[in-house]
């Protein structure tokens, strides 16, 4: 049977989903629990000044292969980074510090170096480190960023380190605290795969109920694993979904990826029919709750109850991008630990991406309230 295709074109198009979500974003919550992981790296941004964009200058290094190039740019410093440490900041912020987020990630060979420290302790209940970062140098562009990325240590990251740093008593407190995990960046680690896996199995073993815990899972940029690594992550997603809530996302290059896999042909297709298509395609393939996708002008859910579409407020100019796709994930978590539909699930992820794009920084629900009501209002500038 056919499940419902729902598609907001634009925000005017948003009336029920804004107030639905202005109404779950006002009421008391709770005091969630959970766990981030397991990535980590040391980010070095470089803003290109001239060419300012991708697109000029994907020609401009094609036309001087052979020969050299230089172009002028602008050094904006080190920055913690890692998809799980940003997204676990941005947990934090989304719910104005009113929520436990523990971190377990290369954040240090021994000990948690002070970057982390400095960006994290004071943020995160508990940071537990099982490996040097890798090294990340994003140069960015005005429509988007390419990220040079030395990942050596990403090698180190494995169940077993993961055991001997944190220790079964304390993994086993966690987990019975939690109600969400976050695990994302399985495109850069090699054995993130079995660390999901033991993790959903843990909660089994202690007893913890079938789908209470949301487990959100980003693959990240995986187009160098090769095609067995793909086969073994669609194999464990079916056990891990039978003990979590899971959310599976993807940015639209990587959901064409997907699609590959299961011989569907959508590369290059960015219309809106085709990205609500493509999340019901990989749906219907992948023994997951939800597949989110989105891509840089709204996102996409399929689930059982359907497929939905929601728009978002665009920036022609972000003030920063790498963080924008950890901080939209971030933003559907909390809204699914807050009891939305997919549809608000969708429009609190771009709410959260579009506030981060503006400001370099995360956006708490009244943040995104207020994003809301000037977007709906005509009035939201390219900057907060």
């Amino acid at each position: 049977m056919a499940t419902p295709l729902t598609i907001h074109r634009n925000v005017a198009a948003l009336a029920g989903v804004i107030a639905d979500f202005k109404s779950r974003a006002a009421a008391a919550q709770p005091r969630f629990s959970g766990l981030c992981g397991f990535d980590g790296f040391i980010d070095t941004f470089v803003r290109l000044l001239a060419p300012v964009s991708m697109a000029e200058f994907g020609p401009k290094v094609a036309a001087a292969a052979g020969i050299a190039a230089s172009y002028p740019a602008q050094h904006l410093g080190d920055k913690f980074g890692g998809n799980g440490p940003l997204f676990a900041a941005a947990m934090h912020d989304i719910h104005a510090g009113a929520i436990d987020v523990t971190y377990i990630g290369a954040m240090g060979r021994d000990e948690v170096l002070p970057i982390y420290q400095d960006a994290l302790g004071g943020k995160l209940k508990r940071l537990f480190t099982l490996a040097r970062p890798a090294h990340t140098t994003c140069l960015e562009f005005t429509d988007g960023k390419v990220m040079l990325c030395d990942m050596a240590a990403c090698g180190e990251v494995t169940w077993e380190r993961l055991l001997e740093c944190v220790g079964q008593p304390a993994l086993d407190e966690e987990l019975q605290a939690a109600r969400f995990i976050s695990a994302v960046n399985w495109g850069k680690l090699p054995h993130a795969g079995e660390i999901w896996s033991q993790l959903a199995a843990r909660l089994a073993c202690l007893g913890v109920p079938a789908k209470e815990v949301f487990f959100f899972m980003d693959l990240a940029e995986f187009e160098t694993r090769p095609h067995a690594d793909r086969e073994d992550l669609l194999a464990r997603l079916g056990p891990i979904t039978r003990q979590c809530q899971t959310l599976l996302s993807f940015n639209l290059k990587e959901a064409w990826q997907m699609g590959e896999v299961f011989g569907q042909a959508y590369h290059g297709r960015k219309d809106v029919d085709a990205v609500a298509e493509l999340a019901a395609c990989l749906r219907s393939n992948i023994d997951v709750d939800r597949v989110i996708i989105h891509p840089n002008d709204g996102a996409a859910c399929a689930s059982a109850a359907g497929t939905v579409y929601v728009p978002l407020p665009w920036c022609r100019e972000p003030l920063i991008s790498t963080g924008a796709g950890d901080n939209f994930g971030a933003g559907c978590l909390a809204a699914a630990l807050r009891g939305f539909d997919d549809a608000g699930l969708l429009l609190a992820g771009n709410l959260a991406g579009a506030h981060f794009v503006r400001s370099g920084r995360s956006a708490s629900f009244a943040d995104m309230t207020r994003l809301l009501e000037a977007w709906a209002a005509g009035t939201l500038g390219e900057r907060l």
